[in-house]
């Protein structure tokens, strides 16, 4: 009995045996108060049981309710005649107390049990069987509170959504499944989950040397593997984060580590270590997209002109038209990163239009006051191929009387890449109803000679990346014979970026048509670019 009570007040804190000795206790100075055991009021004796069932399951309820079964037969049948109970009565109401006591608890534990199954389902990934985020989220609580430190890691599958449309979703549980072995064998002891259907999460001890083991791994399947009869490469991004303490919550925690497994190409494995500047820039574009719409209604944005020089006979051909961004206190943003949000996010439609309606705005005042020059706007593949953007474009030069050769389209040769044949028929079409078609940052992606004499164009731009190199001798040759090769393919030539006296000279002794750059003039707001119109042919003069 000692032991009993012991592992009682041991496994469930001694107040659950204070309330059912308590309650006991009351139950039985009620009974006797109300003159007996031949009242209604001994059937109090339940509340205990049931209390002690529910603390303790079948076993220990059916101790407590033989011992209260006991001491209720203490108490006599009708105390003002000092009757007391019979002893067979007395022994068939502990024996009734007790079984019930007993059925009591096994349904307890019954329903305990059935709640822990729930609980377990809820906390396993039906997919891979392992611990879900639930699970995941519970155990950083938990080691956080112990004041721990430790390495959490995301591995995500890169790819694993198109083997399973490509090839079969079979394949890729067994895939998975292969993966999950592999990792335990790697990095034994290391609890592991799965936060996603293509997302695994580990939490490593302090002092693991996990780093070889994890290497290893992303290297087997960074090449193809055999399931099923299939060769397979499976794209595994794997994000470390190292906790050493501080003020930080599980949801940040994890959201490093996911962080970290975003760095690098969206198809290429590699281990990847959590950095602040990355977590900065991912805060600073979502913080971009949030404001776009404001920037749109309340006129944020606005261009600027920067003047293209022909040193043939240096005229001013025309402008390039620049979107800027007037973040007033916000730190600046360039239009490289906030366009590329924009089209994420599908706003890019709509800035385009507000950049393509100022600048033929302003196009058509500058013809009104004699500065008549060409323009060109920088365009994304998701424009290039929108019809109806195209078709809106075009009422809009129409109604406002401006030739459409006057318009160039600017795209770079990484929008030709994406989708080669459908852009070139786009571009041809362009071609046809008369606007121009400029290829920008040429030599920058990897397949620029290819593209010479495949791609539909009127315009190359020469990236500033080689004017900047052009007092090299061997680049000064690649830059003269790519001029010469384009006049021949009767194309014409502009030089970005151009800033130096020896750049210049260079460019026309080769021949160059057009030059842009600092050399003449910075990206200038219209009223400043009208100056330098009327100062550029006033000093020619």
């Amino acid at each position: 009995m000692i032991k009993i009570i012991e592992s009682i007040w041991n496994k469930k804190g001694k107040y659950r045996i204070i309330h059912v000795l308590a309650l006991i206790m009351m139950v039985l100075i009620v009974v006797y108060m109300t003159n007996g055991t031949t009242k209604s009021y001994s059937h109090f004796i339940y509340l205990p049981i049931i209390l002690a069932a529910y603390y303790w399951g079948s076993t220990k309820a059916l101790i407590v309710a033989a011992i209260a079964g006991i001491l209720l037969g203490l108490i006599p049948l009708d105390v003002a005649q000092g009757i007391s109970q019979d002893t067979m009565n007395w022994i068939i109401r502990a024996i009734i107390l007790a079984i019930i006591g007993y059925v009591t608890g096994a349904l307890f534990e019954r329903v305990h049990k059935l709640s822990i199954d729930l609980k377990d389902k809820e906390l396993i990934s039906e997919i891979t069987g392992l611990y879900n985020s639930k699970k995941l989220f519970h155990d950083l609580t938990s080691i956080l509170e112990g004041d721990e430190t430790f390495t959490i890691i995301s591995i995500k599958l890169a790819n694993i959504e198109g083997i399973g449309k490509y090839v079969s979703y079979d394949l890729v549980q067994k895939l998975i499944g292969e993966l999950i072995e592999d990792i335990k064998l790697r990095l034994k002891n290391i609890s592991l989950y799965s936060s996603s259907d293509d997302e695994l999460m580990m939490i490593i001890p302090e002092d693991y040397d996990y780093v070889k083991g994890l290497k290893s791994l992303v290297n087997k399947y960074s090449m193809a593997v055999k399931v099923d009869g299939f060769q397979v490469r499976l794209s595994l991004k794997a994000g470390v984060y190292n906790y050493m303490g501080g003020l930080e919550t599980p949801i940040t925690i994890y959201n490093k580590a996911r962080i970290a497994s975003e760095q690098g190409e969206t198809p290429e494995s590699g281990v990847y270590y959590y950095d602040i500047k990355i977590d900065n820039s991912r805060k600073e574009r979502y913080e971009i997209a949030g404001s776009i719409h404001n920037a749109l209604m309340n006129k944020e944005f606005y261009l600027l002109y920067q003047p293209k020089i022909n040193i043939v006979d240096n005229t001013i051909s025309g402008v390039e038209v620049l979107l800027r961004w007037d973040r007033g206190k916000r730190k600046p943003i360039g239009p490289n990163v906030f366009i590329d949000v924009a089209e994420k996010i599908g706003f890019i439609k709509e800035i385009s239009k507000y950049v393509i309606e100022n600048a033929i705005r302003q196009i058509s005042i500058w013809e009104n006051e004699n500065v008549v020059v060409n323009f060109a706007i920088n365009i994304t593949s998701q424009e290039l191929i929108d019809q109806e953007l195209i078709e809106w474009v075009t009422d809009i030069m129409d109604y406002n009387k401006i030739d459409r050769s006057k318009f160039e389209l600017e795209i770079t040769e990484r929008v030709i890449g994406k989708d080669s044949e459908r852009i070139n028929k786009r571009l041809e079409y362009l071609r046809q109803i008369g606007y121009k078609i400029s290829i920008d940052d040429f030599g920058t992606g990897y397949n620029s000679l290819i593209m010479l004499g495949t791609v539909p164009y009127d315009i190359l731009k020469i990236d500033k990346y080689f004017i900047d190199r052009i007092s090299k001798f061997e680049d000064r040759v690649m830059i003269k014979n790519l001029i010469e090769h384009l006049h021949a393919l009767k194309k014409k030539v502009v030089a970005e970026g151009v800033e130096t006296e020896e750049q210049l000279k260079y460019l026309k002794e080769y021949g160059c048509d057009e030059i842009q750059g600092y050399y003449f003039s910075k990206p200038l707001t219209s009223e400043e670019f009208v100056q330098f119109y009327k100062k550029f042919y006033k000093d020619r003069s």
